[in-house]
């Protein structure tokens, strides 16, 4: 198994916090140069924040979901992306890949399932400003953090990121670990609005960074503690 194969079965347990902080690192410096495994993580972060807000979320009276639930499905999605890009006739059929990870979609559909009853959603949660540093001459940059149930939000605000260069963003968690916000490409001298999520806990959150290709530091912001 080469290095980038292991490195990428290693996203599902990075995304979810659950890598020391040297194989966090080695992913993330990975990260930097590996468009595919950037696609890759940016494909698991949703169903990880999706389990945590509903483990957070769900009413008491609805039974807990069975232990390990959020590790096997992501792990279940990574797989089976895994499977579908080394066997290449099933995925010209286009029948067992895709049955695998729908089996892997039903399984999150029925834990959704378990709170589809719980109340109405609370009105939207207020923005926090932060404060924000640029490492690049060009960029300008501002952002607004939101606090979830299942982690923070970066709303950030910017222009000057190379057109077409990708950049990936984490949050810097008080236990001095890096969790995946997400990525984007940037768009030159056009304002564009980045939505980031990670599922690091605000109370939990010191900062943020965006890093670019060559793992330099464009832009970071430090939070206020809570």
């Amino acid at each position: 198994m080469t290095d980038h194969e292991q490195l990428r079965i290693s996203l599902g347990a990075y995304v979810l916090g659950g890598l020391a902080d040297a194989e966090a690192a080695d992913v993330e410096a990975h990260l930097v140069t590996c468009a595919e495994c950037r696609d890759e993580l940016a494909e698991l972060v949703p169903p990880a924040r999706v389990l945590a807000e509903l483990r957070s979320a769900a009413p008491t009276e609805v039974p807990a979901a069975p232990a390990g639930l959020q590790d096997r499905v992501v792990t279940a999605v990574a797989a089976e992306r895994d499977r579908e890009r080394r066997t290449k006739w099933r995925r010209q059929a286009g029948l067992a890949a895709v049955g695998g990870i729908a089996a892997a979609v039903v399984l999150v559909v029925l834990v959704v399932g378990l709170v589809a009853t719980r109340p109405d959603p609370a009105p939207t949660v207020p923005t926090e400003d932060v404060s924000v540093a640029v490492g690049v001459a060009g960029v300008r940059a501002d952002a607004d953090l939101v606090d979830h149930t299942w982690g923070v939000e970066v709303k950030l605000t910017a222009s000057g990121f190379d057109e077409g260069r990708r950049y990936v963003v984490t949050v810097l968690g008080t236990d001095g670990r890096r969790y995946p916000a997400g990525g984007f490409v940037g768009t030159g001298e056009r304002e564009m609005l980045c939505n980031l999520n990670s599922t690091v806990l605000r109370a939990a959150a010191a900062g943020f960074e965006v890093r670019d290709r060559r793992g330099r530091v464009v832009v970071s912001s430090t939070f206020t503690a809570v």
